[in-house]
């Protein structure tokens, strides 16, 4: 399968792969434009665009794109204490992302947190690999860990809210905020037989929906 013949299945999982809580957001407002596959350089000439840290950005290997991509929504973030336990941001499980905005600044070691059972750092990191698909070593030592997930070929807003919530890490001084970008594009380095397996696995669960 050609990089071409990838883009209309791709532009197809358009409602699938953005903000799943939060299914009224319109195509227009991202600036969706047809996906190629990426890799090193162009991942960070796209962050760069937008004024992005490049140190910090990881992919997915190609056997949990989907569920990553379907458990997180694109743009949209995750956050885990310095123990790597998730902490549940959202009001209910049909809120929107919004509530990012406040919660990052607000973050502090002595403030108390929902943190479900079902999610933890050490189990999503197992996913992620470097810009050349190599393994991740270990983490540096911080209060909280902002796990944001984005990809290039969403457009401007989606790299908009990347940089405020990046931004807002950096600039809370009540704790060490780690930050670390999960880019959900279609990675050069999967090769092309595991690329095909994506998008058949990206169609199957977009029919069972």
């Amino acid at each position: 399968m050609s990089n071409s013949k990838l883009k209309t299945p791709l532009l197809a999982m358009v409602s699938f792969l953005l903000l799943q809580s939060c299914g009224t957001i319109m195509k227009k407002m991202y600036g969706i434009k047809n996906p190629e596959i990426e890799n090193e350089q162009t991942i960070k000439k796209k962050a760069l665009k937008y004024d992005l840290d490049t140190s910090n950005i990881v992919t997915v290997h190609s056997q949990s794109t989907v569920s990553t991509i379907s458990a997180h929504g694109i743009p949209n973030a995750a956050i885990y204490d310095g123990n790597g336990k998730y902490m549940e941001y959202r009001q209910s499980d049909t809120s929107c992302n919004a509530g990012l905005f406040q919660f990052i600044p607000d973050l502090k070691l002595t403030n108390s947190y929902n943190k479900p059972d079902s999610l933890d750092l050490k189990s999503e990191l197992a996913k992620y690999r470097d810009l050349k698909g190599n393994s991740l070593g270990e983490l540096r030592k911080a209060d909280f860990y902002l796990v944001i997930y984005w990809a290039v070929w969403t457009g401007k807003l989606n790299k908009d809210h990347v940089k405020i919530w990046e931004d807002l890490a950096k600039n809370n001084k009540n704790c060490k905020i780690e930050v670390i970008k999960v880019n959900l594009d279609f990675q050069e380095y999967w090769n092309l037989k595991n690329t095909e397996k994506v998008v058949v696995r990206m169609n199957n669960k977009k029919k069972k929906r």
